[in-house]
């Protein structure tokens, strides 16, 4: 803890901890209902959220929850968006990461993991699902998602064509890698079978390297 200065022979007084502003006090809670309401779509999804359970795990009163989040609908569009924010970050930071040499079909792969068997993805699933039911909720959902992944896929598109592939190319190692991890998400619905998700993977690896080979002129790195 700092401490402020003191006459010869005088103790030093500890400067008291700065407190924080309303603004900051109000930032943080919402944070904590934010992360609350992300984990219960997470492991209960929409047929199993409750909002009284968000407050419980947030340690906040169901009032100060519905200051913020007036609504059901208002807390868990607010959630998802979350939950798209943190995940957009993190592919930012993999396409960040790419430097002159690198992998970057590796590094699509480990997006497309974190993203479609993540819990950003599964949280969408389900409010997918809803149908007619909640018509308004799924239209929302839709237009945050479009919103944080759309521009994912641009800045991979064009990390792989930087990398010397053709554009068409590009485009068809992209699209092809996302479509194997969404189809290995919705057959898990039906049933989970991990050797069919490992042998879809590493079978689209080795084709899509050798289209990357044929692609750059070149042989690519081993999957």
């Amino acid at each position: 803890m700092p401490k402020t200065v003191a006459p010869d022979g005088a103790k030093p007084r500890p400067t008291p901890p700065q407190r924080r502003t309303q603004a900051q006090r109000r930032d943080e809670t919402r944070s904590r209902i934010l992360v609350a309401a992300v984990n219960e779509l997470t492991s209960k999804g929409y047929a199993g959220f409750r909002v009284n359970e968000v407050a419980i795990a947030a340690g906040v009163s169901k009032g100060a929850q519905t200051h913020h989040f007036p609504t059901k609908q208002s807390l868990v569009i607010a959630a998802v968006r979350r939950a798209y924010e943190d995940s957009h970050a993190g592919s930012m930071r993999l396409v960040g990461a790419i430097r002159p040499g690198s992998d970057v079909f590796a590094a699509l792969v480990k997006d497309s993991e974190q993203f479609y068997l993540g819990p950003t993805f599964a949280i969408s699933i389900t409010m997918m699902g809803l149908g007619d039911y909640e018509p308004e909720l799924r239209r929302q959902v839709q237009l945050v998602s479009r919103r944080f992944r759309l521009p994912i896929e641009g800045e991979w598109l064009r990390a792989l064509c930087a990398s010397g592939m053709p554009e068409d190319t590009a485009r068809t190692v992209l699209y092809l890698t996302h479509n194997i991890y969404r189809g290995i998400v919705i057959r898990r619905l039906m049933r989970h079978e991990p050797k069919y998700a490992r042998y879809s993977t590493s079978a689209w690896a080795r084709l899509a390297r050798g289209l990357i080979e044929s692609g750059l002129g070149k042989v690519a790195t081993p999957a």
